[in-house]
């Protein structure tokens, strides 16, 4: 009895080797059968378009009236103040001319109330026919045209209250001085440019794309980025805008990408490099350098059903993949690996 238990616990302990055995052999097989064949991809070679920044909007202000420059708040670099005020003009004259327009209000305001109080008493005389109806009708006109010269001037004021905040040049909030135009004391005429200002929060770099590069770049908007060589840095973009036209003689394209996030520095002349991803000429494939049969300076390959192809090799990438070419060959096709 005690054989019998011997050999049977040996015969389970062999079928459990022989079982895990043989599962080793199919996964090992599987494996093997999935690397002993490659397939031809389309090959793309990497193209790289240099740019430069600027700002993301400029623009020059110019005075919209005649007037000497009494203060300058700001110099080439500043940021613009929570006011926005670059420069103001001398505002003493229509200071003058707003406390002016102010008394002429308040003296017809003085005969608006002189002329109610007449109106209001010779409507009761008129009531007991104590006074001509003629002397009323003086008075209403009187009156009524004292309330027309006060609208009147009151206009007159706002419009030179408005004439004054112009003599203040403002920009937007959080912007940068380019280029300042003047110096206090400068008489300025209306239209002159007293300053270049620009965005530089976040920046704009032109590229002159070729139809092939533009295709390029739309593939990859989704995952976009570019390096900044100087910084040695890596940042995310996107695409800003594209000209619906081209230009004549490079028959390219202008796009704007934009940066946002991760700058070093904001400021325009920045280079930024974006590199795209172009596809080969017709019949440039990638394949598995170990699929290459080379003999006798010629390079093979063994299809599927066991025929050969003589393809030209045009080097390697630094992935372990061969750049071949053949008209011979189209997308998806597999070939056997020599060496797995």
């Amino acid at each position: 009895m005690e054989i019998i238990r011997f050999f049977s616990g040996y015969w389970e302990s062999l079928k459990k080797i022989l079982l895990i055995t043989l599962i080793f052999l199919i996964s090992h097989k599987t494996v093997y059968a999935e690397k002993i064949w490659t397939t031809a991809t389309p090959a793309y070679r990497k193209t790289t378009i240099t740019g430069f920044s600027r700002a993301r909007h400029s623009m020059v202000l110019s005075t919209e009236i005649a007037e000497k420059i009494s203060h300058v708040f700001v110099d080439i670099g500043d940021i613009i103040p929570n006011n926005g005020n670059i420069a103001c003009l001398d505002d003493t004259f229509v200071k003058i001319d707003i406390r002016l327009m102010a008394n002429e209000i308040a003296q017809h305001q003085v005969d608006i109330d002189y002329f109610q109080k007449q109106v209001h008493r010779y409507k009761k005389l008129v009531e007991t026919n104590s006074a001509a109806i003629s002397k009323l009708d003086d008075f209403e006109r009187e009156f009524a045209i004292s309330k027309h010269l006060v609208q009147i001037k009151k206009l007159k004021k706002r419009r030179l209250q408005e004439k004054q905040k112009r003599h203040c040049i403002k920009a937007p909030q959080g912007w940068k001085i380019i280029e300042r135009l003047v110096e206090p004391g400068q008489w300025l005429n209306a239209g002159d440019p007293v300053a270049k200002v620009g965005d530089f929060r976040s920046l704009l770099v032109p590229l002159a794309l070729s139809v092939s590069e533009m295709k390029a770049l739309e593939h990859q908007q989704h995952e976009l980025t570019v390096k900044l060589p100087e910084y040695n840095l890596i940042v995310p973009s996107k695409i800003e805008r594209v000209s619906p036209s081209f230009d004549e003689k490079s028959r390219k394209i202008q796009v704007d990408l934009i940066l946002e996030k991760k700058l070093p520095v904001h400021r325009g002349g920045l280079r930024v490099e974006a590199t795209l991803e172009l596809p080969e000429p017709a019949g440039t494939f990638l394949i598995s350098a170990d699929a290459l049969d080379k003999k006798f300076e010629e390079v093979w390959l063994e299809r599927k059903d066991g025929s050969r192809i003589s393809v030209d090799l045009l080097g390697y990438t630094d992935k372990g993949l061969a750049r071949i070419f053949s008209y011979e060959i189209k997308t998806g096709d597999q070939f056997k690996i020599l060496q797995p």
